[in-house]
């Protein structure tokens, strides 16, 4: 009940972004299960149309904070390409550049990881902190 009550004492406008990066989330999630990344990525560009409006640096703060609760809810939703292509849809959604990038780790006797994330406006909404400290990127 806990949840219900937080989810409902947000403003509204924090509220449908929220409802948005969860249903977002859990439908990338099974989509990256069932289909190849780029069909994935073709399949959102629709739902990524949106303000032609640039906006303020606090939709980038809002969406990355939507991601990371999403993420707590959706079932295997911390998987980064995922929530790279959430927040990537939701970034131009909101009328904010958004790049996708992925890398592997920095350090040579790291294991080979693949990992995704997403900056606005040099910022990483999506991905951690220190990603560019800690990862050598591979492709945009």
């Amino acid at each position: 009940m806990g949840r219900i009550r937080k989810l409902f004492s947000l403003p509204a406008t924090k509220r449908r972004l929220l409802l948005a990066a969860v249903t977002l989330l859990a439908a990338v999630r099974l989509l990256l299960c069932l289909l190849p990344f780029a069909w994935v990525r073709a399949a959102l560009r629709p739902l990524a149309n949106g303000s032609r409006r640039p906006q303020a640096s606090q939709a980038a703060h809002d969406i990355s904070w939507a991601i990371d609760v999403a993420s707590r809810v959706v079932p295997k939703g911390t998987h980064c390409l995922s929530m790279a292509l959430v927040a990537e849809t939701l970034l131009f959604r909101h009328g904010c550049p958004a790049t996708l990038r992925c890398g592997v780790p920095r350090e040579a006797g790291s294991q080979f990881i693949a990992h995704a994330w997403v900056k606005s406006n040099g910022v990483v909404v999506s991905g951690g902190p220190g990603v560019d400290r800690d990862y050598i990127e591979l492709t945009r």
